[in-house]
């Protein structure tokens, strides 16, 4: 009879901790990873009076890039153009999440924001705030020309963002 070496038994043991975290982490990830965005652009435009350029009054994009190996990032970004003068707020987060049925638990080890000014440079600022977990709810949907949505419930807010491709 062969016996098996100490170092063989805990290699075998060490392979199926590590076939369990990676079942438990792409596993159950499935369902949202891949980047995902939501955006609009508003139809009123402001031309500046001086170099005749316009710009739309308003528009954001908002998107979460969720990694198979468990990290995620959020990116924010709104612009409002009013009579010549710009403001923007950046904000990203980046960090680990799980997934658990139809809940996403964020992990954030980062939260970045800027704003700017273009009329009040006094105004802008760039800061990194503390991290704040989350628990969300998400669902899973097809929009009206078969694309594949995703739907996170924040709070009262539910947004659906589009798979990007």
């Amino acid at each position: 009879m062969r016996k098996v070496s100490s170092t063989t038994l805990w290699l075998a043991i060490f392979a199926i901790l590590i076939a369990v975290q990676a079942y438990s982490t792409f596993g159950q990830t499935n369902a949202v990873v891949g980047s995902w965005k939501d955006g609009s652009v508003g139809s009123v435009q402001y031309q500046n009076q001086v170099t005749g350029a316009t710009r739309n009054g308003r528009s954001h994009i908002f998107g979460y890039k969720f990694l198979p190996n468990g990290e995620y990032t959020f990116i924010g970004y709104m612009e409002i153009n009013n009579y010549g003068c710009a403001s923007t707020i950046f904000n990203q987060i980046t960090g680990k999440y799980s997934v658990d049925g139809s809940t996403i638990s964020l992990n954030p080890a980062r939260d970045y924001w800027k704003s700017t000014n273009s009329c009040a440079a006094s105004g802008n600022k760039e800061t990194t705030k503390a991290p704040t977990k989350k628990t969300l709810e998400f669902e899973r949907k097809v929009d009206d020309y078969g694309q594949p949505i995703l739907c996170i419930q924040d709070g009262e807010a539910n947004t659906c963002y589009g798979q990007d491709k």
